[in-house]
């Protein structure tokens, strides 16, 4: 039977399995994201955790299908120093903000202030996103994808614009639902923000003609 020939709602029952399919891919990101981040004791956990979780999303979203929890424990554990020194410099500068917008969250007047911390947060949080992809898509050494990450927020700030509004939707989701976050939430946003991030070097490859694998400057 040819797809002209087949039964009318054959494609229909496909999308909807593929939806099903994808919502429990995610779900079992965001468990194992949880689980090994808990395993790292937190401070250690989170950064490979990530990492890992962003490798099956690639792998995935690539046509792979090898078995997912397989995957993440094998990367989780390759990537358990190479993962925390890449994540480091975001995240303390993440911290550095947080503990200033936390201090001015009181105070009157600063509104201003408060605005310019919060978007040097959305920058150091996409430059961490885009390290982590930037380090499952390309064969690099730890400097380089920090400064390449880095080089790639400035040149194509669009990248930023819309790795932040990814990460607010999903935010504001969770906010008013607060169940998500130990179900989908992380598995989605990690997920997407892939997705968006793979994007983004596909067309800096084909733009700079060069192999998908090698680095993108």
């Amino acid at each position: 039977m040819t797809a002209a020939e087949a039964p009318p709602g054959t494609h229909r029952t496909e999308r909807w399995f593929g939806v099903l399919d994808t919502i429990t891919f995610v779900g079992l990101l965001n468990l194992l994201v949880l689980v090994f981040t808990l395993a790292g004791a937190v401070v250690a956990g989170w950064a490979p955790a990530l990492a890992a979780a962003t490798e099956c999303s690639r792998t995935r979203l690539r046509g792979d299908t090898q078995p997912v929890v397989r995957r993440f424990t094998s990367a989780w554990c390759r990537q358990l120093v190479r993962a925390n020194l890449l994540a480091a410099p975001p995240a303390l500068v993440l911290a550095l903000l947080g503990a200033s917008l936390a201090t001015l969250a009181d105070r009157p007047g600063w509104g201003w202030l408060t605005a310019w911390l919060v978007a040097a947060a959305a920058v150091a949080a996409s430059h961490l996103v885009l390290a982590l992809t930037m380090d499952a898509h390309y064969d690099l050494q730890v400097g380089q994808t920090l400064r390449l990450a880095w080089s790639f927020l400035v040149r194509f700030p669009g990248a930023p614009l819309l790795l932040t509004a990814t990460t607010a939707l999903v935010a504001t989701a969770t906010a008013f639902v607060p169940g998500l976050l130990p179900v989908v939430a992380i598995g989605t946003w990690i997920y997407v923000c892939t997705a968006l991030c793979l994007s983004f070097y596909a067309a800096n490859d084909r733009t700079l003609s060069r192999p998908s694998d090698r680095s993108p400057e």
